[in-house]
């Protein structure tokens, strides 16, 4: 079970005065302590070290990651905004503007402790908390960047709080932005504590989420997607094992045993196979995924249904049902069967080409929900799963990827059959694999990282959101028909296949900068746009 450090969103920018008589106006507004003397006690520097990841708790920053990471795939859409699934989308969609703003409010508050904290003299202040919070300070600076690198691709290094003069930074190179991330990283870890010595404070930095981000960070350098730009280097695919190598050594972490399932319930929170996860708790209110309490990825997954909760954005596709090999566990783990639950009414051998008003016909995504909590109408928008941001399955398979592309595929299938072996259980599938290819590599982290905010990024780096999304094309519906016993039986609907006829892959594989940051910041748009 998860214990929560006390939540704090620092102020910061706090009004100062100016006026003939200082020593009047010189005050603090009650319930205000003054930057200047804020962190100067061990509980200042835990209040402003809680504060670093206030922006992974804002619901739009959650709405963002899901819409941008699962929702411009094959995996599902967004029923109510069909631009991301549809490739339609520009620069003003609010998303983009929300995600853009909250990864540099985190930045922000990452430089305000490491610019007031690092290597100064502080009376009284233990001298390893204050290390650790400068730590926790690099690996957020460096989270936000990589999230804003992946998404956006030339966006402004910002490594110290801006003066109002400095606010028209130009986009540095992609090169430059993960370099600066990896040197923050390497300076985080060595002050970082492993997990086990967290003390129950789940939710905050560690050394293994260090490492875990340089191995992405690496393995972005090196993916095939990128081969014609200027930060392209497949030599990272050897720094990506090694950083992946020296987390495994940490002996901190291991594959979740058990039911797959069971790693996405409250009791899975921050077991042995979790990384970093964002800790969410349940509100006393009503709706609370609203209020930054509750994980909203629970609200936009909900199922859509008659005599079930009523409202539900995200649907997955009848595509990533078909991903998984009939047997596999994760299948019936990820994906919501809604003719199951569906309060719908029909004569034997009556095909239904829709079930109430689900685009995808009947598949929802299961994860962060059970079927008590959806079918909950009182408290359907309120959740305290936490959301998964770095699980071992994650890690390994990139292990797995750099190990190939550097001709070691005895470990590359070494590392594919630990997550297949783990994911079939005690049961006979999904079997070991007798030799293992980069599209098996893929295809494995599709399905064991299905709705994580993985997919888009994976095909985008890969060079396969044409490929996948345009030409093959995707299955997003299928028909149920009731059959005599009074079951339900699939069968595939030609017509409901999907093409995204808009993709073009050197442009969509990043998104556009708001356009409010062009217009504003004197920002040039990125390539393609």
């Amino acid at each position: 079970m998860k214990k929560l450090f006390n939540i704090l969103v620092l102020g910061l920018g706090l009004a100062s005065f100016n006026s003939c008589s200082d020593e009047f106006l010189d005050t603090t507004k009650i319930g205000e302590q003054a930057e200047d003397s804020f962190y100067s006690t061990d509980t200042d520097l835990i209040k402003a070290s809680n504060a670093l990841y206030s922006p992974l708790w804002e619901y739009h920053y959650n709405w963002g990651r899901h819409t941008h990471g699962n929702s411009s795939t094959d995996d599902g859409l967004d029923r109510e905004d069909l631009g991301y699934h549809e490739f339609t989308y520009n620069s003003t969609h609010f998303l983009l503007t929300y995600n853009w703003r909250y990864n540099y409010r985190g930045i922000l508050i990452a430089n305000k402790l490491i610019e007031n904290v690092e290597g100064v003299e502080i009376s009284g202040v233990d001298t390893d908390l204050q290390k650790r919070v400068v730590a926790e300070a690099k690996f957020a600076r460096a989270y936000y960047h990589y999230d804003l690198v992946k998404k956006f691709g030339e966006v402004p290094v910002v490594d110290h709080p801006l003066l109002v003069d400095e606010f028209d930074l130009p986009r540095s190179k992609v090169s430059e932005v993960l370099a600066f991330i990896e040197n923050d990283l390497i300076e985080a870890k060595a002050d970082l504590p492993v997990k086990s010595a967290l003390g129950g404070e789940y939710g905050r930095a560690t050394k293994g989420a260090a490492l875990a981000l340089l191995v992405k960070a690496s393995i972005m350098q090196a993916s095939p997607g990128y081969s014609d730009l200027e930060f392209y280097n497949k030599g990272k695919y050897s720094d990506a094992m090694d950083y992946a190598e020296e987390l495994f050594g940490l002996g901190e972490y291991s594959l979740a045993t058990g039911n797959y399932h069971d790693i996405f319930t409250e009791d899975g929170e921050n077991g042995s196979g979790s990384i970093f996860e964002v800790q969410f708790y349940d509100s006393p209110k009503d709706d609370g995924a609203f209020t930054n309490n509750g994980n909203f990825a629970t609200f936009l997954n909900m199922p859509w249904f008659g005599g079930g909760a009523p409202y539900g954005r995200y649907q997955s596709t009848y595509d990533l049902y078909l991903a998984f090999e009939d047997g596999d566990p994760r299948r019936e783990a990820s994906v919501i069967n809604m003719a199951k639950y569906a309060d719908i009414w029909l004569l034997d051998g009556e095909e239904v080409t829709e079930v109430a008003q689900n685009l995808t016909n009947f598949y929802n995504f299961k994860h962060y929900m059970s079927k008590e909590r959806f079918m909950d109408l009182g408290n359907f928008t309120n959740s305290p799963i936490n959301e998964r941001i770095f699980r071992l399955s994650d890690i390994y398979l990139n292990y797995a990827e750099a190990a190939l592309e550097t001709g070691d595929a005895a470990t590359a299938l070494q590392y594919v059959n630990m997550v297949r072996e783990r994911a079939r259980g005690e049961g006979a599938i999904p079997a070991d694999l007798t030799s293992v290819t980069i599209d098996d590599i893929y295809q494995e982290r599709r399905v064991e990282l299905c709705n994580e905010g993985h997919r888009w990024h994976d095909l985008a780096r890969t060079g396969r959101l044409e490929q996948e999304l345009k030409v093959d094309g995707y299955l997003q519906k299928a028909d149920v028909v009731r059959d005599v016993d009074g079951g339900y039986i699939i069968s595939e609907n030609g017509d409901a296949v999907f093409k995204a006829n808009n993709i073009v892959e050197s442009k969509h594989r990043f998104y556009p900068i708001p356009q409010s940051e062009v217009d504003n910041a004197g920002l040039t748009q990125m390539y393609g746009w």
